[in-house]
């Protein structure tokens, strides 16, 4: 039996697929550890929820160093050694500096990322073979106004260069812009080392998933991102993902549905297929990555960023193909890529939940309802607070389904 060490913000999902696995004793060490948390064989985390009042700002209070300093007493238990590591969002190879560099070798996945992590290096090498949107790197405030100014039919969006997530993203334009500034100052707070300025793209958000070893890769399937702006907000957080990638789950969330003749969906997912698979080799990616995507409203496929790591539709893909994707990639980055098994004929769904305001949580052991906090710590206003996720062979159904767990979380809230 091999030690396997999984590293992230949230290992519940891949914990849970690490337990069905019986070749492996399992290691977690992450930021959140919820209420549902299943136990492996040993675990440290950052935020513990049974000894505090409020769950704070993750954005203030995170940073992959707490990780690493919470790992070494796995790390360097020389009667139970760690066999190999797995990192997920929130923690990279890079991250294993000084003391910890030596323990590289056993990571299961990508070990240099920034030429994807970095948004404008991936923009810059992939600009001449993938349509992108224009995307810039910025000097000062003098020249965003200057681009905008030159560019002034179209609308930007001031991202950071490295994160994802969709948080922190503004949307603007040479005149949005000016009301903001004169409004909130908003240009002096930021720091344009840290953000691109990119085309912003009218469409839908999708994404393609793929398995990669040294000599080859393959798209084992494509969803439809939900992001918070198409739930109706003003900001771009990701929230959630159907598969596959169909008419139905296409057009959930749209303002504008499209007609059955007016897309071939076979046509997109083997496009995104094409696409997705050429990225990863462009980058020597190993493992599992994800591409995303936006399909235009003209029907371009523009690509947006790579993550080069397990990603949000874990579980969606375990929930509706026979699949255990953990195993799929370790397996993938020792060189085996798995026969991709079909969908069961079920759509997924996965719908995260954001705070508004200060909450304090109830009981929250409902269907559906997972990443659960514990009862009676309180969430900070705009922070998540569960995740939701339901399959059905009746997409309508399984929205239905979320919508009716959505309600039951917020009457469980105050």
């Amino acid at each position: 039996m091999e030690n396997l060490l999984i590293m992230g913000i949230n290992t519940r999902p891949m914990v849970n697929s690490a337990l069905k696995l019986k070749q492996y004793k399992t290691y977690s060490v992450s930021y959140f550890k919820t209420y549902d948390f299943n136990m492996p064989y040993r675990e440290s985390h950052v935020l513990d929820q049974e000894s505090i009042e409020t769950c704070g700002f993750f954005e203030r209070n995170y940073h992959p160093n707490k990780l690493l300093e919470l790992s070494k007493e796995y790390l360097e238990d020389s009667k139970d050694e760690i066999d190999k590591i797995v990192l997920i969002t929130g923690i990279h190879a890079e991250d294993f500096k000084g003391e910890f560099s030596k323990f590289k070798t056993k990571i299961r996945g990508n070990l240099k990322t920034d030429m994807v992590d970095d948004k404008f290096k991936f923009y810059k090498k992939i600009m001449n073979k993938f349509d992108v949107p224009l995307t810039f790197k910025l000097n000062d405030v003098d020249e965003l106004k200057e681009i905008l100014k030159q560019y002034n039919n179209n609308q930007f969006i001031l991202k950071p260069l490295k994160g994802n997530g969709g948080l922190g993203i503004y949307l603007l334009d040479y005149d949005s812009l000016n009301k903001l500034n004169d409004s909130e100052n908003y240009l002096e707070k930021i720091d344009f080392d840290e953000y691109i300025l990119q085309e912003h793209i009218e469409g839908t958000s999708i994404s393609s998933s793929v398995l990669a070893s040294h000599n080859d890769r393959i798209n084992i399937f494509n969803s439809r991102l939900i992001t918070e702006n198409d739930l109706g907000f003003d900001n771009y957080a990701y929230s959630g993902n159907i598969l596959p990638l169909d008419l139905s789950s296409f057009n959930s969330f749209n303002k504008f549905p499209i007609k059955e003749n007016e897309l071939d969906f076979d046509r997109l997912n083997n496009e995104m297929k094409e696409v997705s698979e050429n990225l990863i080799k462009e980058f020597g990616l190993i493992g599992s990555n994800g591409v995303d995507f936006i399909l235009d409203n003209d029907g371009n496929l523009k690509v947006i960023e790579i993550n080069p790591r397990l990603q949000g539709t874990y579980e969606l893909a375990e929930e509706i193909m026979d699949l255990n994707l953990l195993d799929a990639h370790i397996k993938a980055c020792e060189g085996e890529l798995i026969d991709v098994p079909s969908f069961n004929g079920k759509y997924g769904i996965k719908k995260i939940i954001y705070s508004s305001k200060q909450v304090k949580i109830g009981n929250l052991s409902l269907s559906n309802v997972y990443d659960v906090p514990y009862e009676g710590v309180k969430i900070e206003s705009f922070q998540p607070i569960v995740t939701l996720i339901n399959s059905d062979y009746n997409l309508n159904k399984a929205i239905l389904n979320i919508n009716n767990a959505e309600e039951s979380v917020y009457k469980n809230i105050n």
